[in-house]
């Protein structure tokens, strides 16, 4: 294995390790953090797999293929993170507007 590739891969492995420690009810979010570092070091393991992947799918070059599905990905981690960040803003949003309402309760009549 070349010195690359264990540049690659061992930063992938630590990744799932992290993430599978921290994700303990999350199943959904480690399936696809398995499957998406285990595609990885595939790729980096066999790097003619991806060129043999973009030929098929007509794309020139492998890194090709790699960094438009990465530009895939990114944009749909982004928009469930941006939903996320919404959702936690309504949240808070609402225990704030809870919290000044019953604070007022409280305050003497004049």
């Amino acid at each position: 294995m070349t010195p690359i590739k264990i540049l690659l891969v061992v930063p992938l492995l630590a990744l799932v390790l992290l993430f599978l420690t921290r994700l303990h009810n999350q199943t959904v979010y480690r399936l696809s953090l398995i499957l998406v570092a285990i595609v990885g070091i595939t790729l980096v393991l066999f790097p003619e797999l991806s060129a043999q992947i973009a030929h098929y799918v007509g794309v020139g070059r492998g890194v090709d293929l790699v960094i438009y599905i990465g530009g895939i990905v990114f944009f749909i981690a982004m928009v469930v993170f941006f939903s996320k960040l919404r959702r936690i803003e309504r949240v808070q949003t609402e225990i704030i507007r809870n919290m000044t309402l019953a604070q007022a309760k409280h305050l003497p009549q004049a």
